[in-house]
């Protein structure tokens, strides 16, 4: 992709000569981002049906800007989008619920979204944050109880412990206001997967309406996905030693190399923004 085609921000929806143009790059540039003009889409779309429009499309997005809208829809909506920057700045929403500091990268976004804007959502959408995160911290239980669903008898057997532990797991069936791009929160966003974790502690239940086997992540469900990004194996290897005993499970990675993966990360969706 050359440098022009790079800066091109697109208006939504997509002009036909654009969609040709973009699907010929796209064949050749594998890591192809659609970089879209957020507020010029606005005047024709609603933030709910741009994020319909791009899940139709399955392109990774970045934005030129954001606003309160866009973040309330990516995280209620039923539609699956792949933006890194918007997993983003709903991981800097959560740092700010918990009074948590932004790193430095995070501080760059800002341009974006101000540190005003980011505490005017927290205060106005505060009980949907705080149900994101219950719902974030619901992975953990809803991972070990597939994981152990999936094993041989025989290897159910060998599990005492986590056959143990899931017993106390509630399975609750009941409306959501989340959706299923809470997967690309945690994905995207490991370390406000942790911090939800250390502030509300090892959940005990999860709800059925957004944690199943429907195929409402690319023609997969929920576990494949969280086992294709490694989710699944991060999960296992936060159980103490020996909690886990029929597969081998890496050590989790040490601080230093969490925030150095999390920090090349943040980097890359900043520069996706801003190029």
């Amino acid at each position: 992709m050359n440098t022009e085609e790079e800066r091109k921000c697109y208006v939504i929806p997509l002009a036909p000569t654009d969609l040709v143009q973009i699907y010929k790059v796209k064949e050749e540039e594998k890591d192809f981002v659609l970089f879209v003009n957020y507020f010029e889409s606005r005047e024709k779309l609603s933030a709910k049906h741009i994020i319909i429009y791009l899940a139709n499309t399955n392109f990774k997005t970045t934005f030129s800007g954001i606003d309160e809208e866009l973040l309330v829809e990516y995280i209620k909506s039923d539609f699956l989008i792949d933006s890194p920057l918007l997993s983003r700045f709903v991981v800097m929403i959560m740092k700010t619920r918990y009074g948590h500091a932004l790193n430095h990268l995070e501080e760059n976004l800002l341009l974006q979204f101000s540190k005003e804007q980011l505490h005017d959502f927290v205060d106005k959408h505060v009980e949907l944050i705080d149900e994101l995160c219950e719902t974030i911290a619901s992975i953990i239980p809803f991972v070990l109880c597939t994981f152990y669903a999936n094993l041989s008898d025989e290897n159910k057997e060998k599990e005492f412990e986590l056959g143990e532990a899931i017993k106390d797991i509630v399975v609750t069936d009941e409306p959501t206001n989340c959706g299923p791009n809470i997967a690309r929160l945690v994905t995207d966003g490991w370390d406000g997967f942790l911090l939800v974790c250390s502030m509300l502690g090892f959940s005990k239940k999860y709800n059925k309406q957004l944690f199943n086997e429907k195929p409402s992540y690319f023609g997969k469900d929920l576990f494949f996905m969280l086992g294709q990004t490694k989710i699944v194996e991060n999960i296992l290897s936060m159980m103490p030693p020996g909690f886990i005993t029929t597969v081998d499970i890496k050590p989790p990675l040490s601080d230093e190399e969490m925030e150095a993966e999390i920090l090349t990360d943040i980097k890359a969706k900043a520069d996706d923004s801003t190029s």
